[in-house]
């Protein structure tokens, strides 16, 4: 049963109906593509094709999430999900952040670990570069949460990606101490979650089977850690569908 009442052309209506394998939605905005989504979790859920805890959907921002989660709510369809909460629906972040709230012993946290602001990281920063005796004017703060966070977007790696002269010092530093104070950093929260699915090979199966299809709104943006992410939770299932314009991506 298609859903839209006539908003989806004929292109976008082959998207919500194909239900098996991989599915890539490109067009520019304001065209749809975000009711691809909306209309496809419907479809899969009024045909029994998976129950709301089983599809996973990511976007890009809260904002996404919810008019996402609230057109769902309100569609016109036999179907009807009482709890909004039973949804995988967020951003890369907070989906990633609700699997470490589950999973927090397997990666050395503690319970109600602290997620670090922007102010909260310079004022890391600066104690640990500091404690290596660094000059604060030459490495500042303010620059360096930028290079950190650049760094940490690249995703899991051999080696760093920035080979500027103290930066593995700086970097390894500034981890161990968020470590100390049970903390992690907004990069972190994907980075944790994929040395969890290392460490944890079978948490990572449980997520794997549990998550029939996969939705990614805005597909453009995803960075190197969220493709590995996307890659991880995939696995062999290739019910992942995404929608973006690759004319307004902010990666090259």
């Amino acid at each position: 049963m298609i859903i839209d009442n006539g908003k989806l052309n004929k292109q976008q209506r082959k998207a919500v109906e194909t239900t098996e394998g991989p599915v890539l939605v490109l067009s520019g905005a304001g065209t749809g593509k975000t009711r691809v989504i909306t209309d496809r979790i419907v479809y899969i859920l009024e045909n029994n094709l998976a129950q709301p805890w089983q599809i996973l959907t990511l976007t890009f921002t809260n904002k996404a999430a919810y008019k996402i989660s609230k057109e769902i709510s309100i569609s016109d369809t036999s179907f009807k999900i009482l709890n909004s909460k039973e949804l995988w629906m967020g951003t890369f972040h907070s989906i990633c952040l609700r699997i470490l709230r589950r999973n927090f012993e397997h990666i050395g946290l503690k319970q109600n670990f602290l997620i670090f602001g922007e102010d909260d990281q310079k004022s890391v920063l600066k104690h640990v570069i500091t404690n290596l005796g660094l000059d604060i004017k030459e490495y500042n703060p303010f620059v360096w949460v930028d290079k950190i966070s650049f760094e940490k977007d690249k995703g899991i790696q051999d080696k760093y990606s920035n080979k500027e002269l103290n930066f593995d010092k700086i970097y390894t530093a500034y981890n161990a101490q968020l470590a100390r104070l049970n903390g992690l950093d907004f990069g972190d929260l994907i980075i944790k979650v994929l040395e969890l699915f290392q460490i944890a090979p079978d948490i990572l199966e449980k997520y794997q089977k549990q998550f029939k299809y996969i939705m990614v709104d805005e597909f453009q943006d995803t960075n190197a850690a969220q493709m590995q992410l996307l890659q991880k939770l995939t696995g062999n299932n290739f019910n992942i569908c995404c929608v973006g314009d690759d004319d307004q991506s902010i990666y090259s």
